[in-house]
């Protein structure tokens, strides 16, 4: 049985949580606007080939974390979670391209909204998306999450050539 606070906890984490990994988006895309456009342009040319980039970092990288947050030794758990957290702050990045992606699909839709305000809708919507339940959770979320991995992944570890005042990203 439920009780009233519990439920209130609940909402009040999830919505915490949802507005956390928003800004969290949005300083991102504001912190790193290159490497944020990097990864949307990453996730706009190749979407498929984002998500199984990010499917073998997160079960590679990711597993790699889970094992070692699970040994006793205080440094290797450090090791571990310095591997999940990587993850997650390139998940972050990645997630900013995506709302830069969305955030352009929205300009298009509205011409008189400004570059900001659609950026930060677009951030809005993917992280809401994920909240729907069923098909959010256990389709958009993951989704998501392994396309971010791998956009974020993209725009990290890849290469910045300045050729002509101009950046653009090679990747090998």
């Amino acid at each position: 049985m439920f009780i009233q606070g519990d439920v209130l906890a609940t909402i009040s984490l999830l919505i915490g949580t949802c507005v956390s990994v928003w800004a969290l988006t949005i300083t991102y895309g504001l912190l790193f606007p290159e490497r944020s456009e990097i990864a949307k342009d990453a996730v706009s040319a190749q979407p498929w080939q984002c998500v199984g980039r990010g499917v073998a970092i997160v079960l590679t990288a990711g597993l790699l974390g889970v094992v070692l947050v699970n040994i006793p030794n205080p440094l290797v758990k450090l090791l571990g979670w310095v591997a999940i957290l990587g993850i997650l702050c390139v998940a972050g990045l990645g997630l900013s391209g995506i709302a830069r992606s969305a955030g352009e699909h929205l300009t298009r839709m509205a011409p008189d909204m400004s570059n900001y305000a659609a950026f930060s809708r677009g951030a809005a919507l993917m992280i809401v998306g994920c909240v729907v339940p069923v098909v959010g959770w256990l389709a958009f979320g993951p989704l998501l999450f392994l396309a971010a991995v791998g956009a974020g992944s993209r725009a990290t570890f890849g290469r910045m050539v300045r050729s002509t005042g101009l950046s653009h990203m090679e990747v090998a």
